[in-house]
């Protein structure tokens, strides 16, 4: 693997034990495991997506997924910020 391939699974490594320790320490939520589960990957995936806008790790800098077959990206045409959009479409708690 490449160094970028290195530092960006160690990035979504790290979100990951964030968040699950996040969830672990939090004694707040008192709703089902449904709505605990909802928490936590929403936690994940908009942790994902600032990762992907080039907030989440400095070494990584901002990525920008395309869809090969027509070379439309997720990031341009208009720009947007993913982890600004991505409320609208998953539920969180």
């Amino acid at each position: 693997m490449n160094n970028f391939q290195i530092e960006f699974l160690k990035a979504i490594k790290d979100i990951q034990e964030t968040c699950v320790a996040a969830a672990m320490c939090n004694n707040s939520v008192s709703g089902s495991r449904e709505e605990e589960l909802y928490s936590v990957t929403s936690d994940v995936i908009y942790r994902i997506k600032e990762l992907l806008d080039g907030y989440g790790n400095n070494k990584i800098g901002r990525i920008d997924i395309v869809k090969i077959s027509t070379g439309e990206s997720l990031k341009e045409k208009p720009y947007i910020e993913l982890h600004d959009e991505i409320a609208e479409y998953i539920r969180e708690l």
